[in-house]
């Protein structure tokens, strides 16, 4: 469908050097604002296909007019509008200032690559043009690239790492993985692929619902975080988190088992599959849906076993507080009870307290306490609340970490490896430790970029650097995701060092 004058192939002129954009979020930008909720009674249209499109302009207002006020650089050479051209028609549609949000609606169900008619008035003459249209991701390329070579931290690392010259060529790379994409997807995966160069972490693109329920927006949620691992040369999505509260941890999926397909489509091929928001290198997903609406999944527990098929349903995602609550059970070995509560992140200030009273109204009994501190950071001063409060608890303490236990959470691993009572058992922190914040993109996308070095970190990390180095837990673990059947080695990992040093201690006080 695409239109042989707008080839990716004839887009390699592009401008690598972008100029600045005064204001990325305050703009107004034309493109597809199109709405990701599809009917299911169609399994093409649940795959991840191209939908919508931009013109690739802002514009302004003249007397009640629409005047288009920039055509962005990195796609003027190919569009048929300028500077100053007032935007009288688009599609047999009249246009004016006070029905702008028209153009909008017309780009949400046109697909870029093609072109539609535009009627303008160019010059005091009256004239009918075809407008090329562009996918959106293309313009979030000059934004991206103007935060990234703004961005200290980042300049610091590719000029210590010897790679002053990685920016130089970005942008071109950029645009032409956009190009070369077969879907929106794709398409932000080698934007964040490319990100993911430059090593350093909290740097990434995120997806519409990420970004949002990262922001607090209430969003429809499963609960469930995949990772991709290639098998045998092709892409398996394997559960690798489960939040309590969700449909998708009250149902019968268990850690490790691989989501093959949603709504009868491969989920390869889905747009239900979204980035998570991380490094790339760390190849997580969501799983995107709607508050209220029923999507059926299919799973296989075992490479070659046969398929099962369950309905999750879209819940509000749950608050990341609200994880200690729901997470705490006692786990009984032997004789021996262990309290177990995680948290989903710290970006609570109410965690400690939490914590706290969970731990006296549930825990009085039990012999350990297990944190589980897999997953995403949180903010410095809830960290130093549990580290205080971790510092108070009397009974021996084991915290789990894994691959994944970033930012925050290392410097909680960190602080609490330092107290005699804990035990840290897993697997290597992420080496993720840098302060970073958040913008939106004009494809709706997100960026997370960092703010605060690791060094400016050091004095709540005891002078350490954990950026690209990670904590090493007491006891290491090796465990693989896929297809594990629910078995967590490391929660497992964590009960047997729990008996063991239990079992040491009753030695000590029956010795002769």
């Amino acid at each position: 469908m695409k239109n042989s004058n707008l080839r990716p192939a004839n887009r390699s002129h592009i401008l690598a050097s972008l100029p600045q954009l005064v204001c990325v979020l305050s703009v107004i930008l034309f493109y597809a604002a199109a709405s990701l909720v599809f009917a299911q009674d169609s399994p093409v249209k649940e795959l991840d296909l191209w939908k919508g499109s931009s013109l690739g302009i802002r514009i302004a207002d003249q007397d009640g007019m629409i005047m288009v006020d920039k055509v962005y650089d990195h796609v003027a050479s190919l569009s048929s509008l300028r500077v100053q051209d007032q935007l009288v028609e688009i599609s047999d549609t009249q246009l004016t200032w006070a029905n702008r949000n028209k153009i909008s609606d017309i780009m949400s169900q046109t697909l870029p690559d093609l072109r539609v008619s535009a009627v303008i008035i160019r010059d005091g003459q009256e004239r009918r043009i075809s407008v090329p249209t562009f996918r959106r991701e293309l313009l979030d390329v000059p934004s991206i690239v103007e935060q990234l070579n703004e961005n200290r931290i980042i300049t610091k690392h590719l000029k210590e790492t010897d790679r002053e010259d990685f920016m130089d060529t970005l942008s071109e790379r950029m645009v032409k993985a956009v190009n070369e994409s077969k879907s929106p997807r794709e398409a932000a995966e080698g934007i964040n692929a490319l990100i993911d160069e430059i090593g350093v972490s909290h740097t990434s693109i995120l997806s519409r619902q990420s970004f949002n329920q990262l922001r607090g927006n209430e969003s429809g949620d499963l609960g469930l975080t995949l990772q991709r691992h290639v098998i045998d040369g092709q892409n398996r999505y394997f559960i690798t988190d489960r939040m309590p509260g969700s449909s998708g941890y009250d149902s019968e999926i268990v850690l490790g088992d691989e989501i093959v397909a949603i709504n009868d489509v491969r989920l390869e091929d889905s747009r239900r599959l979204i980035l998570s928001g991380q490094e790339h290198r760390r190849r997580l997903f969501f799983l995107q849906v709607d508050i209220g609406e029923t999507v059926t999944v299919d799973f296989r527990r075992r490479q070659n076993s046969d398929r099962r098929r369950i309905e999750l349903k879209g819940l509000a995602a749950v608050p990341a507080a609200d994880v200690i609550e729901l997470s705490a059970r006692v786990i009984e070995s032997g004789k021996n009870q262990y309290g177990y509560l995680r948290f989903w992140n710290l970006m609570s200030m109410q965690s400690h307290t939490l914590m706290n009273r969970v731990i006296k109204e549930k825990f009085a009994e039990c012999d350990m306490i297990i944190l589980d501190l897999r997953g995403r950071g949180g903010l410095i001063p809830a960290v130093q609340a549990v580290n205080r409060a971790v510092e108070k608890i009397d009974v021996p303490v084991i915290a789990i970490t894994d691959d994944l236990t970033r930012s925050a959470k290392e410097m909680l691993s960190l602080l609490l490896k330092k107290q005699r009572h804990v035990t840290v058992v897993g697997q290597r922190t992420a080496g993720a430790v840098v302060g970073a914040t958040m913008m939106q993109l004009p494809s709706g996308n997100g960026l997370m970029y960092p703010v605060m070095s690791s060094d400016r970190l050091k004095p709540f990390t005891d002078n350490a650097v954990l950026e690209q180095v990670g904590v090493e837990p007491d006891i290491e673990l090796d465990f693989q995701i896929p297809w594990c059947g629910g078995n967590d080695r490391l929660l497992q990992g964590a009960i047997e060092t729990g008996d063991e040093k239990i079992r040491q201690f009753l030695k000590t006080i029956i010795a002769p």
